[in-house]
């Protein structure tokens, strides 16, 4: 039986997620896309869990899709088949994984550990923070593959990065290095190797004490924001405000500000 693909380990409301295929760089494959977006759903439902580390094992976050594992596959007529699929199909395994993502309602702070590349760079886009160790490194390749982009990156980085540094990044296909990421907003810190993890617990410990239901809200409206109108995000707000004046952190917020103390949210 082969490894398993993703590993999840949890601890003080943090889920820790790694993309466990060091030898092959973390690259995607057929069990990769079946594993990662129901992890992800089942994590997004946990009561027990407020915020999700993203990271890859060994040196690399993620190199992208395995397309020497993905060419072995498609020699096989049935495979190919269930390859095709995941592919085009709009719900299918591999879809799965940046609609998930984007559908979670926990934060979640990629940990770029290192190399990252197509659907990698792709994967740290879709995640909501990102730290990058100084020995991260970062590179579009799609067009060295004469494609243009997966996993919704042509929406995404633009909207990180700004058209033109988008557009540069993804044309070009040259690898940057983490400071470069951080001078363009890519990643919004960068910090020695050995102090990644300990950089991502500490903003998922600070996350993990926020009010959780409101924690969501406030992804959910910003996001949503990036497709709206100003009068529709007052309407969405004013339903969100609704919802939350009626939960208990909201008013444990409002002891705890009238007794001069820091809140306990409990997520109700």
């Amino acid at each position: 039986m082969s490894e398993p693909r993703i590993i999840v380990e949890k601890a003080n409301a943090v889920a820790k997620v790694t993309i466990n295929r060091p030898e092959k760089h973390n690259a995607m494959d057929l069990q990769f896309f079946r594993e990662f977006g129901p992890r992800i759903d089942e994590l997004s439902q946990d009561a027990e869990v407020r915020v999700i580390i993203l990271t890859g094992a060994g040196r690399s976050f993620c190199s992208g899709i395995d397309l020497v594992g993905l060419a072995e596959v498609a020699r096989d007529s049935a495979s190919a088949t269930v390859l095709g699929q995941s592919l085009s199909e709009p719900f299918g395994p591999l879809q799965s994984v940046p609609r998930s993502l984007r559908a979670c309602r926990k934060p979640v702070i990629a940990a770029v550990n290192g190399f990252a590349s197509g659907m990698g760079m792709s994967l740290l886009c879709l995640c909501d923070y990102r730290i990058a160790s100084e020995q991260a490194s970062f590179a579009p390749g799609f067009i060295r593959m004469g494609l243009a982009g997966e996993f919704g990156i042509t929406y995404i980085l633009p909207r990180l990065i700004g058209f033109p540094f988008a557009l540069k990044f993804l044309s070009e296909g040259e690898t940057r290095d983490a400071r470069w990421a951080e001078r363009v907003g890519l990643v919004e810190e960068v910090v020695p190797a050995g102090d990644l993890m300990e950089a991502a617990q500490r903003l998922a410990a600070k996350l993990a004490t926020m009010p959780p239901i409101a924690l969501g809200m406030v992804k959910e409206l910003l996001y949503q924001g990036l497709e709206s109108n100003f009068d529709y995000q007052l309407q969405s707000e004013a339903y969100a405000a609704s919802i939350l004046l009626r939960t208990e952190d909201f008013q444990e917020a409002v002891r705890a500000f009238l007794e001069k103390r820091p809140p306990v949210f409990k997520g109700r």
